[in-house]
């Protein structure tokens, strides 16, 4: 048993030896080596802007009447069931 716990202390012990890096050069040091720059373009993969294609309206408009004008519309995007009529001008619930 007292090996087990000697050779899991070792082990660890090895582990955060292997995880320590190099000692890093001082930031002050002019001499000190350090990685090349890259230049990456703010423009870089930019796609200039094009002008959406327009739908002829009379056939949205068309389209909108057949599925029942705006609120349609907006049924067609999962709504189950139409929302209700609000009371009419001095009606109360």
């Amino acid at each position: 048993m007292y090996k087990g716990i000697a050779f899991a202390l070792a082990a660890a012990v090895a582990g955060a030896a292997a995880a320590q890096s190099a000692a890093k050069p001082d930031p002050a040091d002019p001499k000190a080596r350090v990685p090349a720059l890259e230049y990456r373009s703010a423009f870089e993969g930019y796609q200039r802007y094009a002008e959406p294609e327009v739908s002829r309206w009379r056939e949205m408009n068309d389209e909108v009447g057949r599925v029942g004008g705006h609120v349609g519309m907006h049924r067609q995007g999962g709504a189950s069931k139409p929302a209700p009529k609000p009371p009419a001008h001095g009606e109360h619930k």
